[in-house]
């Protein structure tokens, strides 16, 4: 059996190697940038596709009818494999220092950095392929749909639908026991809140990890740090609104075009680095 260090040690030994985890010239905004890393070692959870969970996210105050279950992805699906890719201090440190403008890092870990989480993605179907196993990538697959306000996809039939898709890397994560979900919609894990996902569906038994929690804001404290948001899109009262984020973040794409960001949920707060103590 393909073990969790195995698969911990590849992805992080591809970050590591990986030329787009580090600023290159061409993408620098500044000199000093150069050469800086964006994502630390990853955290790797797996979950079992026969988990009850997975029909729940299809709940409207979940994801929504739109999403679909690892074997609807890939029928002979066993486990789903998610990880928790921790931006690196770099990243982190460069969005604390002013309470609206982006970090450099944050910028450039947003818009390339993604990108080349979706490479990690295709590499992680390449390795287990390698091991016989064979490998999804819903996120990274031509499959994969996004709808942000209603009716603006024009690959989704119910033009109803907003600010939902066919698979979410943070509801997997939470599923194979990653961590419990913030007052942010961030997911709060053992490395904290600021970092980004991945995931690949595999047809191989694997180890499952455990979860550690019953309750989906188990891990949040709901101290209201998270309220510094510029774009005023989360309030302890109504959690956070997906329509003031994105309307914030659409301001911010204009500014920094071509890249855009905001992150400020996810700094100078008790869950930027880890679990934050009741």
């Amino acid at each position: 059996m393909i073990t969790l260090e195995q698969i911990t040690q590849a992805l992080s030994q591809a970050l590591r190697e990986s030329a787009c985890n580090y600023v290159s010239e061409q993408m620098a905004l500044c000199p000093q940038d150069v050469g800086q890393r964006l994502y630390d070692d990853p955290i790797v959870k797996i979950g079992s596709a026969d988990d009850e969970l997975w029909e729940e996210l299809k709940a409207p105050e979940a994801i929504g009818h739109l999403f679909r279950t690892p074997k609807e992805w890939m029928a002979q699906a066993k486990c789903v494999v998610s990880y928790f890719a921790p931006f690196s201090d770099y990243v982190v440190e460069g969005n604390c220092a002013d309470a609206v403008d982006v970090g450099n890092g944050w910028l450039y870990a947003r818009v390339e950095g993604q990108q080349m989480l979706t490479e990690i993605n295709h590499f992680l179907e390449r390795w287990f392929e390698s091991q016989g196993v064979k490998a999804l990538s819903p996120y990274a697959s031509d499959q994969f749909r996004y709808v942000f306000e209603a009716g603006s996809c024009d690959q989704i039939e119910d033009k109803s639908l907003s600010y939902t898709s066919n698979w979410s890397e943070r509801h997997v994560a939470y599923v194979c026991g990653m961590g419990t979900f913030g007052l942010s919609k961030g997911l709060i894990t053992e490395r904290g809140v600021a970092g980004r996902f991945g995931s690949v569906i595999v047809d191989a038994c694997l180890p499952i990890t455990p979860r550690s929690y019953s309750d989906i804001y188990e891990y949040c404290t709901m101290c209201g740090a998270c309220m510094r948001c510029p774009g005023g899109a989360i309030t302890l009262e109504s959690g956070k609104s997906h329509i003031a984020c994105s309307s914030y973040v659409n301001k911010m794409r204009e500014l920094y075009a071509p890249r855009f960001g905001c992150g400020k949920c996810q700094v100078k707060v008790p869950c930027q680095r880890g679990i934050p103590k009741k």
